[in-house]
């Protein structure tokens, strides 16, 4: 999902599609959090409602792992 600032009135619940230009993906998106407003609009919190890993385009690190380890590392 995402959060993000938004100037149209939506509610918890709402369904949107998001598009992405730099990645040419859209998605279908559910509002769960309506947040404080500001000069760029109200805090939206979204979630996918099916999952898109590559929607950002960023890579995130797999769930297997680990730090390398820093012994013999320069300090």
């Amino acid at each position: 999902g995402g959060l993000l600032y938004l100037n149209e009135p939506l509610g918890v619940g709402s369904v949107v599609v998001v598009a992405n230009p730099a990645t040419d993906h859209e998605q279908e998106c559910r509002v769960v959090y309506l947040g404080d407003y500001s000069k760029k609009g109200q805090r939206i919190g979204l979630e996918f409602l099916s999952p898109a890993p590559h929607f950002w385009g960023i890579e995130f690190a797999p769930d297997d792992w680990s730090r390398p380890s820093t012994s013999g590392a320069v300090q």
